[in-house]
């Protein structure tokens, strides 16, 4: 999930008025995006007028730093359980045989990276992956993404 801090200013109270101890909005929001500041940082954010919008900046914000601590995102929208990144994912064929065998899993296995829940993928143990690898010398996996038929996920 990519986030411009436009995205953050056109919901903030865009008044300038520096409570939060920042020179304007646009700084809040960027330092909102960098998590050097909380939504509680803005006092105009919670009176009744911006309500909504502040309802609206807590639900961008708890998707894009849930995003941010795995690096992985993925829309479940876009998501139709489908389970392809499951079985094509090296790391589950490799520690699963139910998985390697497109049969998919009965039971949650700390060993896997996804799984199937209520038609959609979820993530059980990003840890996993080896995207995520320190010593990978040539472009990161990204087989996940590459077969994923409706592109709900992706790597940030």
């Amino acid at each position: 999930m990519k986030l411009n801090p436009f995205d953050i200013y056109n919901l903030l109270p865009k008044k300038n008025c520096k409570k939060c101890g920042l020179p304007s909005c646009m700084a809040f929001a960027i330092k909102l995006i960098k998590r050097e500041v909380g939504l509680e940082d803005c006092p105009e954010i919670n009176s009744a007028m911006y309500i909504r919008n502040k309802m609206k900046l807590k639900e961008i914000l708890r998707e894009y730093y849930k995003s941010l601590e795995t690096k992985l995102v993925i829309d479940e929208k876009r998501c139709n359980g489908c389970g392809i990144c499951m079985i094509s994912c090296p790391v589950n064929a490799s520690s699963n045989l139910n998985v390697a065998g497109g049969k998919g899993f009965e039971k949650d296995d700390e060993n896997l990276i996804y799984k199937i829940e209520n038609g959609v993928v979820k993530v059980i143990n990003i840890k996993k992956c080896r995207r995520f690898e320190e010593d990978i010398e040539s472009r990161p996996c990204s087989v996940c993404v590459d077969n994923c038929p409706t592109k709900a996920i992706t790597f940030l």
